[in-house]
């Protein structure tokens, strides 16, 4: 039985792309917005803004310098991350279906979840431009962590605790825009019932929202 990933948004009436060429999509979409950030927001001023009350200012030159210099990496590296983190998304959908005996192909899930994350870096998109309209004077360590369309932009962040106020940012529109194409892309195999799905996805971006506050809360207590 075939099937196309979450119709009719990519069968044959709408964005029709080989895997690779929506891989190469999302791939250069990222570093687009990386590039962007990095010229644009996480500026030299921006960095004595939120820095200036821990370090001197020529400290913070050298740290900015620094910055810049290891960011180069990232844009080597984010085809490699790109790919290990939707094959890891695409691992975990599968993992419970094949232990219910439902036989969807890994490589439909690749597609299905590289299809989703050109919500997630849209989402990315309107989160630079919401910045890019900020002075450098405005931009503070709690408006980095602030994510336009989600529950922490409606919120005072020096009420909660960071990591807490970062992983709120993740109930956005963008997520659940990601978790809606998941489901449907899901359904659309005709393979699995609609409570089941609700229920996988529903698991899945809660255990992945649980390694994400982990992640922070690590490196927040190794940097303190």
């Amino acid at each position: 039985m075939s099937y196309s990933v979450a119709q009719p948004l990519l069968g044959k009436r709408g964005l029709n792309l080989k895997t690779w060429q929506l891989f190469l999509l999302v791939l250069l979409a990222n570093i687009a917005l990386m590039l962007l950030y990095n010229e644009f927001i996480l500026t030299l001023d921006v960095y004595h803004n939120i820095l200036s009350e821990q370090m001197e200012s020529t400290r913070i030159d050298e740290y900015f310098e620094t910055f810049r210099k290891v960011s180069q990496w990232g844009y080597v590296a984010q085809p490699i991350m790109l790919l290990i983190q939707i094959t890891f998304i695409a691992l975990l959908i599968q993992l419970p279906l094949v232990l219910v005996f439902i036989d969807i192909r890994f490589a439909y899930l690749f597609r299905l979840v590289t299809w989703a994350s050109l919500l997630v870096t849209a989402g990315g998109f309107v989160r630079f431009l919401w910045l890019f309209n900020l002075e450098a004077f405005e931009i503070h360590k709690n408006i980095l962590n602030m994510t336009p369309f989600s529950i922490n932009h409606l919120l005072d962040a020096s009420v909660y605790p960071e990591t807490a106020y970062m992983i709120l940012g993740k109930f956005s529109v963008f997520e659940l825009c990601w978790c809606l194409i998941i489901y449907n892309g899901l359904l659309s195999t005709g393979k699995i019932k609609k409570e089941y799905a609700a229920l996988l996805i529903f698991s899945m971006w809660a255990a992945l929202l649980l390694f994400q506050w982990g992640l922070v809360a690590y490196f927040q207590g190794a940097s303190a």
